[in-house]
């Protein structure tokens, strides 16, 4: 189990952004990335790789590789360490106990149902919850896009990904976007992100040949990106990390899943337990005994003030999206259910436990004077 320091994270990083930008930063700032900004270069680019902790690069790249050669420090990511919160804390430049986008599926009371939040899908299928978007109407933030040219009317901000304005899908379209937007006058701010190695890495393991491919070719692409550019603070880092994992399924528990009023929420490293009335105190105990050292077990309210969620105001959501109780992985066991479907997805890798492996991330730094 490692410990979360936010003032040296993922979300440090957009603080420091917005500061240099003229906004108001909502958590601290990263010093090192503070000096580097004072020197007001033309263009800022961060590129968000999922899933691409330091145990990530070191790996699958050599130690005189581009990305890890410009390792400027291992930063932390925030908890959960999942896209759904981390890349939302980088997006917003607030805590998951600020913004609550707490993981994959959450419980929503209003239509008591579980949901997908990036999806809108009712949890384990896949259609729509509801008519109206939940996680849109419940969870809305400003983004640091908007709190930029609020405060900074000159600078344009940019997103590159498969889903806003400047569409890349590839390492090869993002690698083209960004390089024709630092060609144009002007202060930019430019955002990538870039689905993989996260999505490989589900399916194949961390240390598998298929990634250690993907890395040494996203690792290339990269330099020759970098090699390009000028006058441009070029920021690489990760959502999260990731690990090889044993996928287990709840169904194969009965003992634990008979007293269950709903499935997991939240991920499958860090589950969120609704559990019924009359078996709260013999679930815990039964849990405990059947995951001795796989996972640590808090309650609702353990959980909420454990610090995990960084500080600031909780966000309305947060109390419901938080169970009865919260298991989190300190091993390589993870814990889900079956879709509607009975099928079960048995993922290689996964993130959202509370290791070294999910939780450090990279703070690669090139600069072009």
């Amino acid at each position: 189990m490692i410990e979360i320091n936010y003032s040296s994270s993922i979300l440090s990083v957009s603080n420091s952004i917005l500061l240099h930008y003229g906004a108001t930063p909502h958590q601290a700032t990263l010093p090192v990335l503070d000096d580097l900004l004072a020197q007001n270069y033309k263009n800022v680019v961060l590129l968000v790789m999922d899933g691409m902790g330091v145990k990530v690069l070191e790996r699958n790249l050599a130690a005189n590789t581009f990305l890890r050669k410009h390792l400027r420090t291992e930063i932390s990511s925030v908890y959960p360490c999942t896209t759904t919160a981390a890349l939302t804390s980088i997006l917003s430049g607030k805590t998951p106990m600020e913004h609550g986008w707490l993981g994959w599926s959450c419980y929503f009371k209003e239509v008591d149902k579980c949901i997908d939040l990036f999806s809108g899908h009712e949890s384990g299928t896949k259609l729509p919850a509801h008519e109206e978007n939940q996680a849109n109407k419940y969870l809305g933030y400003e983004s640091i896009f908007s709190q930029i040219k609020s405060a900074s009317s000159d600078i344009k901000t940019c997103a590159i990904s498969p889903f806003t304005e400047y569409f890349a899908n590839t390492i090869e379209s993002i690698c083209e976007q960004i390089k024709n937007l630092c060609n144009e006058d002007g202060h930019k701010f430019i955002y990538a992100y870039h689905y993989q190695p996260d999505h490989d890495m589900h399916d194949f393991g961390v240390n598998s040949p298929q990634t250690k491919a993907m890395m040494v070719d996203f690792n290339n692409q990269i330099e020759r990106l970098a090699n390009s550019l000028s006058n441009t603070l070029f920021l690489i880092t990760a959502d999260h990390g990731m690990i090889d994992i044993t996928r287990k399924g709840i169904e194969d528990f009965p003992h634990l899943n008979e007293m269950l009023k709903r499935h997991i929420c939240l991920e499958s490293r860090c589950c969120s337990f609704y559990v019924k009335d009359n078996n709260k105190t013999e679930f815990a105990k039964r849990f405990k005994e059947t995951f001795t050292d796989k996972f640590m077990l808090y309650t609702h309210d353990e959980f909420i003030n454990s610090g995990l969620l960084g500080e600031g105001a909780p966000h309305p959501k947060i109390d419901e999206f938080i169970g009865d109780y919260v298991a989190i992985a300190v091993s390589d066991t993870a814990l889900w259910y079956k879709d509607c479907n009975g099928e079960f997805n048995d993922f290689k890798g996964a993130h959202a436990g509370l290791t070294e492996d999910e939780m450090i991330v990279p703070l690669i730094v090139v600069e072009k004077n």
